[in-house]
C-alpha cells in the first residue's frame, strides 16, 4: 500500500508540475503577443479629417449612379425604403 500510494503522489506531483509550467508558458506567450501588438503602429487610411472620398468634379449622385449601373447586382436599389 505504501509503495502504491507513493507512486500516486509522484504522478500527481509530476502532472501538477507539468500543467503549471504549461500555464506559465501560455501566460508568457499571451503577454508577449499583447506587447508586440501594442508596440505595432496602427494603420490609418491616410486621409485627413477634411478630405473626402468623392473626387473633385463628381457628386455623390454621380457615384451612386455609377455603382448601380455596373457589376453584379446592378439595377438593385442602393437604399431600401421601409
Amino acid at each position: 500500500d505504501f509503495a502504491e500510494g507513493n507512486i500516486h503522489h509522484k504522478a500527481l506531483l509530476i502532472s501538477v508540475t507539468v500543467c503549471s509550467i504549461l500555464l506559465v508558458l501560455f501566460i508568457i506567450l499571451c503577454y508577449l503577443r499583447y506587447k508586440r501588438q501594442e508596440t505595432r503602429p496602427h494603420y490609418s487610411i491616410g486621409l485627413e479629417q477634411d478630405e473626402t472620398y468623392i473626387p473633385p468634379g463628381e457628386s455623390l449622385k454621380d457615384l451612386i449612379e455609377q455603382s448601380q449601373s455596373s457589376g453584379s447586382g446592378s439595377g438593385l436599389p442602393l437604399l431600401v425604403r421601409k
